[in-house]
């Protein structure tokens, strides 16, 4: 599988995400709610998501990623989702030809790093941009949002009312 078929359709699937996520809120709150004191907020997660597509395309095609927003405004981050599916749907195939061998140095919290395109697209990028998707989807979800594991990936439904809690003990 080369670089874009592997980057490119999961970053689709992860701008396509965010707007049915947001459309199950039932109150903007819910965007200000946080799994612990000291992590982002949800609206700060889904702006961390959103701004992995271009960190994860632009560094792949050789271009400078810029300042991405942190507006965290239910509209704002609907827009951005859209300015990063935009980025994406615009993408011609050809940009990320050599992307695979390029040396991307770039910073992982307090470390500065140097990847291969593909150890960086697959190895750092998708799973950071996945990572804080979830963390939104968990975030909205504990602070009541009615969502789903369909509304996050797209895939699954259920009937209303299924549960997966159980009396049977894990271990």
């Amino acid at each position: 599988m080369d670089l874009y078929d592997a980057t490119i359709p999961p970053l689709k699937r992860l701008t396509d995400a965010v707007p049915r996520l947001l459309a199950c809120l039932d109150d903007p709150a819910q965007l200000e709610a946080r799994l612990a004191a000291d992590s982002f907020s949800a609206a700060e997660h889904f702006c961390v998501a959103l701004g992995y597509v271009a960190r994860t395309v632009m560094p792949l095609t050789g271009d400078e990623v810029p300042e991405m927003p942190m507006d965290t405004d239910p509209g704002a981050i609907l827009a951005l989702a859209h300015d990063m599916r935009f980025l994406l749907d615009q993408l011609d195939r050809a940009a990320l030809n050599g992307a695979d061998t390029r040396k991307i140095t770039h910073i992982a919290g307090e470390a500065e790093l140097t990847q291969s395109g593909r150890d960086y697209a697959l190895l750092y990028a998708l799973p950071n941009a996945q990572f804080h998707l979830t963390l939104a989807y968990a975030t909205v979800r504990m602070a009541g949002a009615k969502v789903g594991k369909g509304d996050l990936d797209g895939f699954h439904i259920y009937s209303p009312g299924t549960s997966f809690v159980s009396d049977t003990p894990l271990n």
